[in-house]
């Protein structure tokens, strides 16, 4: 049997985000190919099979991120599908398990804020530098969910582990589905 994940991508000019100057920044260094506005957050969205994960509104599941200065989560969440933007990815029950455990076991880890203003830089720490110091590792939104979809070989290892939301956001769109969260075996075609 697959299994399905999601990858929730939220736009810096989501009425979701707050004005402030972070988000201004994140914006800032996307670098995107038209004028829309930039992806700066990115969430991994576990869906296990037969359960209900889309409304009329949102879709809901498990979802493992990092917020500026939060610690790493594995929740409960619902995403609005008027703010969100999401690409689904089929993956097998061993590679789903594999990507939740990774989340569990890094659940409570800390923001990774020097690599989070110096991913551009080829000399950023690393999520895992920080174990050097005897740390736990650190994270970013995007950071996190890389490393889980390289631990469920969902992307190669040669994938940078550090890259901002939008370059996520245009790695995977070639490899997954766009999604509207919806429970398709609830709607109702009908052709006239």
């Amino acid at each position: 049997m697959t299994h399905k994940i999601m990858l929730c991508f939220v736009r810096s000019d989501s009425d979701i985000l707050e004005a402030s100057w972070l988000n201004r920044a994140a914006a800032s260094l996307a670098q995107t190919d038209d004028d829309t506005a930039p992806f700066i957050h990115a969430e991994l969205l576990f869906c296990p099979p037969g359960a209900n994960t889309g409304t009329k509104d949102s879709v809901s599941g498990l979802a493992c991120s990092i917020v500026y200065s939060g610690a790493v989560h594995l929740e409960s969440k619902r995403f609005s599908r008027k703010e969100w933007f999401f690409r689904s990815m089929e993956c097998s029950k061993g590679q789903y398990d594999t990507m939740m455990n990774f989340c569990t076991d890094h659940k409570g880890d800390g923001f990774n804020h020097l690599g989070y203003f110096m991913f551009w830089s080829p000399i950023r720490p690393s999520p895992t530098s920080y174990t050097w110091l005897g740390m736990s590792p650190r994270w970013y939104c995007s950071e996190i969910v890389i490393a889980a979809l390289k631990e469920g070989d969902i992307l190669a290892e040669d994938v940078s582990a550090s890259m901002h939301p939008h370059e996520l956001y245009k790695l995977v769109q070639g490899n997954s589905m766009a999604d509207c969260g919806r429970n398709m075996s609830s709607v109702n075609l009908r052709f006239v």
